[in-house]
């Protein structure tokens, strides 16, 4: 593997500035993502505060942080896969804001209400700009079926759209009832001039999106499981200024700029 690949295009770059997101298919090699899926499980059935769970099923929602204390996502946020695309996106170094995984599981996966990322960053921990990106990281086939990403393209244009804390609880903000949801009213309007898109895949492709590109998902009501990974990138030249009034596995304590990692260390 050398630090060239991973890159990204011209043409992807612009597609990715004009529609707030870009999919690669099959970023990732079958052997990675068997180690990616089997330490995702592991991290699902600690009993940790970093990790959510559905309040209807008590199915694992999320978990968040792990790169903190495992080596294999450790590793798989410093790959050219992730962090080269990211400094291209971004056109500056980065580190990683906020780790998490969501597992949608099969009959079980809630709802992701419709909401802008950089708003829960900007009131919260004070993000100043928003010069941040998501990866997400298919660890499952994602379908038509078992809750894909629904994303408004070219939304991110709109900037950031200010709305009212539902309450003033932290955990609100990783449970179905978002803290910062927008209204359906503004969904509406936004849809009349912005196309629905729900990026689907193999397992091992990557979607990235804009901090200020609305999405949402619907529950999954099949029968197959769909977990991603996702790791955002903030520009290092865009700390937040209050990182300690939430957890670190939540929010970053260290803006030290990522350096590539040559190896995947997925062997062990």
């Amino acid at each position: 593997m050398t630090s060239s690949q991973g890159l990204l295009s011209v043409e992807q770059i612009q597609k990715y500035q004009a529609d707030g997101f870009l999919l690669q298919q099959e970023v990732f090699t079958p052997h990675a993502l068997s180690t990616l899926r089997r330490e995702a499980e592991a991290e699902f059935a600690a009993d940790a505060p970093w990790r959510t769970v559905e309040k209807n099923s008590g199915a694992v929602r999320a978990v968040h942080g792990s790169h903190l204390h495992n080596k294999y996502f450790a590793r798989l946020v410093r790959l050219p896969q992730l962090l080269a695309a990211a400094r291209q996106l971004l056109a500056d170094n980065v580190y990683v804001y906020q780790f998490k995984i969501n597992a949608k599981r099969a009959f079980k996966g809630e709802i992701w209400e419709w909401h802008q990322d950089y708003i829960f960053w900007h009131h919260e921990d004070g993000m100043p700009r928003p010069r941040a990106l998501t990866a997400a990281v298919f660890l499952d086939d994602v379908t038509e079926f078992n809750g894909p990403l629904m994303l408004l393209r070219s939304g991110h244009s709109a900037g950031m759209i200010d709305v009212a804390p539902k309450s003033d609880d932290m955990i609100s903000s990783l449970e179905a009832s978002l803290k910062y949801s927008l209204s359906l009213d503004t969904i509406r309007s936004l849809a009349a001039r912005c196309d629905l898109s729900a990026p689907t895949g193999p397992k091992g492709s990557v979607l990235w999106f804009d901090c200020n590109t609305p999405h949402g998902s619907a529950p999954n009501i099949s029968p197959f499981d769909r977990s991603l990974m996702l790791i955002t990138y903030n520009s290092v030249n865009n700390i937040p200024t209050r990182v300690d009034t939430r957890p670190e596995w939540l929010v970053a304590r260290d803006s030290t700029p990522l350096e590539i990692s040559e190896e995947d260390g997925f062997d062990g």
